[in-house]
This record gives structure tokens, C-alpha cells and sequence, in this order.
């Protein structure tokens, strides 16, 4: 089982660097997003990924758990800050991705997930 804290503060760092690399005129916003987005899905992700290390669950249903919160993704100061709605979406998405994905990698290791 991965640490927690570190999980997220290893999210946190990529979801910086996804700001800076796809939307740099609005990366304040996309972070103050972003770190809102993972303390709502902070409680559910850490359930899931206990389930996923003592394998309750398989890599898909983490998967499905995971990508079923899209409605958490709420990025407020991005489109009060006029970003188009499909550059927010994207950001969005990609910031899903890196929840799992990190997520995968440190329970699982290096192993392939397919």
C-alpha cells in the first residue's frame, strides 16, 4: 500500500506540470482547480486504492470508480477565467488520468496493468 500523502503530493506535482504544459496563461487557476478536485476525490481514491493493493478489486473497476467522479470535475476559476469549455474539459480529464495512473503505478509497481 502506497503513502497516502505522498500519493497525492506525487499527483499534485504532475497535475502542476500538466497546468504549466497545456493551459500556462491560466495555470494559477488550473491549480487552485486541480488541488480542490483531489481533496474531493481524496476520501473515495483512498478507499480505492486500498481495495486495488489487497486486490478486492481489479485494475478496470478502479478504473470505472475513478473516471464515475467525473462530476467533481468542477473547474471554476478556469471558466471564470474564460478558458474555452473543451480546454477545461481536457484539463480535466488529464488531471482523471493522472489520479489513476499514479495510482496504478505505485501499487502496482512497474507491472503491466493490461
Amino acid at each position: 500500500m502506497p503513502d497516502q500523502e505522498q500519493l497525492f503530493k506525487e499527483m499534485e506535482e504532475q497535475i502542476i506540470s500538466l497546468a504549466q504544459s497545456t493551459v500556462s496563461n491560466f495555470k494559477e487557476q488550473a491549480v487552485a482547480d486541480a488541488k480542490q478536485i483531489l481533496a474531493d476525490l481524496k476520501p473515495d481514491l483512498i478507499r480505492w486504492t486500498t481495495l486495488l493493493a489487497e486486490k478486492k478489486i481489479k485494475v478496470n473497476e478502479f478504473e470505472w470508480l475513478v473516471n464515475s467522479d467525473k462530476e467533481l470535475i468542477k473547474m471554476k476559476a478556469l471558466e471564470n477565467a474564460g478558458l474555452a469549455a473543451t480546454r477545461v474539459a481536457a484539463f480535466g480529464q488529464g488531471i482523471i488520468s493522472i489520479a489513476i495512473d499514479t495510482t496504478l503505478r505505485r501499487v502496482l509497481g512497474n507491472t503491466p496493468v493490461a
